[in-house]
């Protein structure tokens, strides 16, 4: 299937059409000469930056904190999880209700606190509407994280923490000291995980925005659709794809390489 896709990205195959002529990299250069397809992976970028890494660090330290405390995880366990069971459909649905610029309850938050100068566009808006739809991804994520990161940290073996805290280790020494660097194989896993949701990212962008305004909050596989499913150009379509993987290969390797590296010093 792989190989099958970077033949098709080399031809003009239009769907509908059951003939085509190889076209060597002429959809890629098409491709390239795009300001869409920039904006597009500029997106996609700073998806990577602003969801991966919240995402992962703050699910490590929540993880770490409720099982230091057993019976607030008890408590708040519902709230993480709940996001894990919902749709991406309904979930993209209430975020885009929240963040609506003229009837959202964002706004109508700050109108009723007397704050209507930080009211804004939010998902109308082309410069806050990626940030706002990170949130929702964020939101829905968070708790993946943290149930992974739970498991690994009850792996970790008793005695090496308890050892730290007869050396008057405290909770921020251990933390760092015994609990990262023991989660190690754990930590790739889940940024791995958490890259190539990015780059997959497809239904919030769909359901919130629609890539809108304009096209400032697309995102390649969301390119990657329109160009193959509305304008029917199949072959330019798997060029997309094929730029997804090699993009998704780039980040991924070394990020693999430079986590195992550190968690076998360590």
């Amino acid at each position: 299937m792989l190989l099958w896709t970077v033949v098709v990205s080399m031809t003009d195959w239009v769907g509908m059409n059951p003939t085509w002529k190889f076209a060597g990299f002429k959809n890629y250069k098409l491709l390239f000469s795009m300001p869409r397809f920039w904006v597009n992976m500029k997106n996609n970028i700073i998806w990577l930056v602003v969801f991966v890494v919240p995402t992962g660090v703050f699910g490590m330290i929540l993880a770490y904190l409720l099982e230091l405390f057993p019976s607030i995880s008890r408590i708040v366990r519902p709230i993480y999880l709940y996001p894990l069971v919902v749709a991406p459909i309904v979930a993209g649905t209430l975020w885009a209700w929240f963040f609506d610029p003229q009837s959202g309850v964002l706004n109508s938050i700050l109108d009723l606190v007397n704050l209507s100068n930080f009211k804004a566009g939010w998902i109308a808006d082309p410069k806050l509407a990626v940030y706002c739809m990170i949130v929702a991804g964020i939101w829905q994520n968070l708790g993946f994280a943290l149930v992974l990161y739970t498991a690994a940290i009850r792996e970790i073996p008793r005695e090496h923490i308890e050892a730290a805290k007869v050396d008057g280790a405290n909770m921020r020494q251990i933390f760092f000291h015994i609990v990262v660097p023991e989660i190690g194989h754990a930590t790739l896993i889940i940024f791995s995980l958490l890259v190539l949701y990015t780059l997959k990212v497809f239904d919030l962008v769909w359901i919130m925005t629609r890539g809108g305004p304009g096209y400032a909050t697309e995102v390649l596989p969301y390119l990657m659709y329109r160009i193959t499913f509305r304008q029917l150009l199949v072959g330019m379509g798997a060029a997309v794809a094929v730029v997804i993987l090699m993009l998704s290969i780039v980040i991924l390797i070394p990020l693999s390489k430079w986590m195992m590296a550190r968690w076998i010093e360590e």
